[in-house]
């Protein structure tokens, strides 16, 4: 067999000149780890801040105290029962502001009066209620017939009270200016005569013996103010 010799220097001269691809591969770039990427790093800080957020919110919504809300009109020196009342969740500011609130963390107790007046919706406070007849205001029974009042009159509405004299020459007066009904009882429960009985809350500086002078011998008619 014949020798055959190679002349590297002319092929690589060769190939050139016919435009051969002998030419080195390109270099490849090194890439930046994505774990060094800032953008990568400041969305897990992101979403780090957002649950450390969410999850005070949700603590601060759990820190709640359940008190005792009026569901009814109150009025002073009404009693008032587990009926007329709901809890509620409140969130204070301070824990220490619910010490001055009725907590709803047991039965309602009974036996207490309003000491002043509450609206409906409003929280009891510790402060508007007392189981002391002594810290109630005067209450003022009265027998009103059927027709001297509203026939739909109820606890919590506020009235005039007239007397209307029987006897002859005495003359319609105003006893009583905007007191609160405290109870009214249902038909057929009241007096002598088949009036009902309505309880009203006296002002302290009433003049309880004018008060009585002024509706003996005459009929009570009840005039609700503001309709």
């Amino acid at each position: 067999m014949d020798d055959v010799s190679v002349d590297h220097r002319a092929v690589r001269t060769t190939a050139v000149e016919t435009g051969g691809d002998l030419a080195s591969p390109p270099a490849s770039r090194l890439r930046r780890s994505r774990w060094r990427d800032p953008r990568l790093w400041l969305g897990v800080v992101l979403v780090l801040a957002s649950i450390v957020v969410g999850a005070r919110v949700l603590a601060a919504a759990d820190e709640t105290v359940a008190v005792w809300v009026l569901d009814v009109e109150g009025t002073a020196g009404m009693d008032i029962g587990a009926g007329d009342v709901r809890p509620v969740d409140v969130h204070f500011g301070d824990a220490s502001d619910a010490d001055g609130y009725l907590v709803a963390d047991a039965a309602f107790p009974s036996g207490l009066h309003l000491v002043h007046d509450v609206a409906a919706g409003e929280l009891l406070s510790v402060g508007a209620v007392t189981d002391s007849a002594e810290d109630v205001p005067a209450q003022l029974p009265l027998g009103v017939p059927d027709s001297g009042m509203p026939s739909d009159l109820a606890r919590g509405d506020v009235v005039d009270i007239w007397a209307v004299p029987t006897a002859v020459g005495r003359h319609s007066a105003l006893v009583l200016g905007s007191v609160t009904v405290v109870a009214v009882s249902a038909t057929g429960q009241g007096g002598v005569g088949g009036d009902r009985q309505v309880v009203v809350s006296l002002p302290g500086d009433v003049d309880l013996a004018g008060v009585l002078d002024q509706l003996r011998d005459a009929s009570v008619v009840l005039i609700r103010v503001g309709g």
